[in-house]
């Protein structure tokens, strides 16, 4: 009961969610129990989407719930057992029955004695040598062992002590969840939305109940234990959100909803299109970046139709993988990371294997002795836009695809982390760790070259050598790619993620270069020579960049300079989020206006960066 207390707090207060499909409630039911096939998901959603979703209020019951329909379902279930285990030969009925029994509002137990004696002894029946329980299989086993040892602990934990333990360490071994149940309580919250409330989430199987009730004997033994099991585990998840005494999560704010309504606008069935040609086509890395933004809504809070609209994309992405395990046609580095970011955060299991195979690919992707690289050459440790075979690696794609292989599960030890760290080291101005040194080409003038070293104020270009806020050139001609804020916070992003803590020289240099250029007004650190224009490149990426950085670093303020000339702390959050509600346009999107480098000219883009932005911004 702790273990799911907390998790109903964690849902509220944390905008997270356990599941996204009942599936998981129902783990190795019989297939025809619930069908959440991709198909369910098309069927619910209208041809066309409204510009505008408009907010749907609706009011959750509290205390208990389908009560009588749970009264009316038991009272068949055990006119269908005739007094034998009401699960009859199937060991996981039985359990479902039983933990469903104990769970619900009547509070069953061992001490209601006939009641469930014969099922409880039938789960004892059951019991295998190496303490596992139930017929067939270990796969078999390890589906029917969870719900057992849920069952035996709610009838009488201290009772059956000795059971659950051997049991609990059977599945231990397996890496199996202990519980069924508690999955299937957070399956439930995590249907929880604005306009779906634990009431509405059973209303089939409440049906089911009262048929049951008048042909007791008309049904399977399956389905019943499903529809007990669905109907408790609504119960308690209405129980949980009681106890949690607080509404659904109210931090999206009247602008992230209108830049949702804007971007839900400008797909289709889940999928954003870029422009190729004179052409529309549909493209995976901006719907990845578009599902991306659009999950920053808090589950809760969304409507049954905004989730479907998303679901439908992220299906559609799971159709796009690559025999490789990449994402699209082009830049597959880039877009594989940000499409695993997306699936991520669906945290559906249907994503997992596809999730697993794009981690492999970018792994791949890294520029290592694998790909013939040696530690002394640029490039080591990094990745680029592409594989390793043509394209060059850069700061900005290797903080994506380092984000990706955190979201998708690699350990924090693996290589891939300790061996970029060569590379992000090499696009910080800090001579105390930067080793590179060497002429690179001028990406201003074909054919010339630039002699370029290490500066020391701890901020960060784009890669080693190459900036494109320009170059401090020295005394005796060598030349210093400037640091320039976007690439900066990729960089503190970049070593959060690679695990260095604040003490670390690396990081606190680079806090340091943020604290003294600290702004929202442009994107600092660009040589004055090239105008006023390229103060504003990469502005949103750059907003994104800032939010994503700090939060990951966990720091609270910066300093700014007050408006009596003197430093002050400033809470960056408030900062941000006020500047980008004053920036945004009145359909809802943003666009960069002064710079359109790096297609920020395109509103979508725009709106992803802010989106991706404003949810660090608590």
């Amino acid at each position: 009961m702790t273990r799911l207390l907390t998790a109903a707090f964690s849902l509220l207060a944390l905008n997270t969610t356990f599941a996204t499909c009942e599936a998981q409630a129902t783990t190795a039911l019989p297939d025809n129990a619930h069908n959440t096939a991709p198909a369910a998901v098309l069927a619910a959603v209208p041809a066309e989407l409204p510009t505008v979703v408009p907010a749907v209020k609706a009011a959750r019951k509290k205390g208990t719930i389908y009560k009588e329909e749970v009264d009316l379902l038991i009272d068949a279930i055990s006119k269908h057992g005739k007094g034998a285990a009401f699960g009859g030969d199937s060991t996981f009925a039985t359990a479902q029955i039983l933990c469903a029994m104990g769970h619900c509002h009547r509070c069953y137990h061992r001490s209601d004695g006939p009641i469930v004696r014969p099922s409880i002894d039938a789960l004892l029946r059951a019991r295998n040598n190496d303490g596992s329980f139930g017929k067939g299989d270990e796969a078999l086993r390890s589906n029917t062992t969870p719900w057992v040892v849920d069952a035996l602990e709610i009838m009488d934990g201290d009772g059956f002590a000795d059971e659950i333990t051997t049991a609990r360490a059977w599945l231990q071994q397996r890496a199996v969840p202990p519980s069924g149940w508690q999955q299937a309580v957070s399956a439930v919250l995590g249907l929880v939305r604005s306009d779906s409330f634990p009431q509405q989430l059973a209303t089939k199987e409440a049906a089911f109940a009262r048929t049951s009730y008048a042909a007791p004997d008309a049904q399977d033994t399956p389905l019943l234990a499903y529809n007990l099991l669905r109907l408790v585990a609504c119960q308690e998840a209405n129980r949980l959100l009681d106890k949690a005494q607080g509404p659904l999560p109210t931090t999206f704010s009247e602008s992230q909803q209108k830049a949702f309504n804007f971007l839900l606008a400008q797909q289709k069935d889940g999928i954003f299109a870029m422009s190729f040609g004179g052409k529309k086509v549909q493209d995976p890395s901006i719907t990845a970046l578009g599902l991306l933004a659009l999950q920053t809504k808090p589950r809760g809070l969304r409507s049954q139709l905004e989730q479907a609209q998303i679901e439908l994309g992220l299906h559609w992405l799971l159709t796009r993988q690559n025999e490789d395990g990449s994402f699209g046609e082009m830049v597959l580095n880039y877009t594989t990371s940000v499409v695993t970011g997306a699936l991520a955060r669906w945290n559906d299991p249907a994503a997992k294997p596809a999730i697993d195979k794009a981690q492999k690919f970018i792994l791949k992707c890294q520029f290592l002795e694998a790909n013939s690289y040696q530690s002394s050459d640029r490039d080591y440790g990094a990745m680029g836009y592409g594989g390793t075979s043509s394209q060059r690696a850069d700061l900005s794609n290797t903080s994506f695809a380092l984000q990706a292989l955190k979201e998708s599960g690699l350990p924090q030890d693996h290589e891939a982390f300790v061996k970029a760290l060569v590379f992000l080291q090499r696009t910080q101005n800090l001579t105390a760790v930067n080793d590179f040194s060497g002429k690179v080409p001028d990406p201003d003038n074909q054919g010339k070259l630039i002699n370029a070293t290490s500066g020391d104020d701890g901020g960060a270009c784009y890669y080693p050598g190459n900036s494109a806020a320009g170059y401090t050139v020295l005394p005796d001609g060598k030349s210093i790619p400037r640091s320039y804020g976007s690439m900066t916070y990729a960089l503190l992003k970049a070593y959060t993620l690679c695990g260095l803590k604040s003490d670390d020289q690396r990081v606190q240099a680079a806090v340091a270069w943020i604290k003294a250029n600290w702004t929202l007004a442009e994107n600092p650190g660009a040589d004055p020579a090239l105008g006023e224009k390229v103060k504003y490149q990469g502005l949103f990426y750059y907003f994104m960049v800032i939010a994503q950085a700090l939060d990951l670093a966990a720091v609270k303020e910066v300093t700014a300079t007050g408006k009596d000339g003197k430093p002050e702390n400033l809470d960056w959050r408030k900062a941000l989020r006020a500047h980008l509600e004053s920036m945004q346009q009145p359909n809802g999107a943003w666009q960069n206006g002064k710079n359109d480098r790096w297609m920020e000219g395109y509103d979508v883009l725009c709106t992803c960066y802010a989106l991706l932005a404003l949810e660090h911004c608590r």
